[in-house]
């Protein structure tokens, strides 16, 4: 097994993290996380050891994640 390097940055409900293959994005809480990645995209939930992954259409998460930020943006905006 070799090394590698992984770097986060957590910034609330959005993760973005930093590795050899690119950029990705994370978004959701403990026990759901969507994930946006250069290689793939994925599902994540689960709880106490116990995790289901599941890779899903780029195109469709891409369109999910966009609407959500857009969501997001206009919230911060009405504040």
């Amino acid at each position: 097994m070799g090394f590698y390097f992984k770097k986060s940055i957590n910034l609330g409900i959005c993760r973005i993290n930093f590795s050899k293959s690119g950029i990705s994005v994370s978004f959701g809480v403990k026990g759901l996380r969507f994930s946006l990645g250069p290689k793939r995209s994925q599902v994540t939930a689960g709880k106490g050891g116990l995790y289901y992954s599941k890779s899903v259409n780029n195109k469709k998460l891409k369109s999910a994640v966009k609407s959500k930020a857009k969501t997001l943006k206009a919230k911060i905006n009405k504040k």
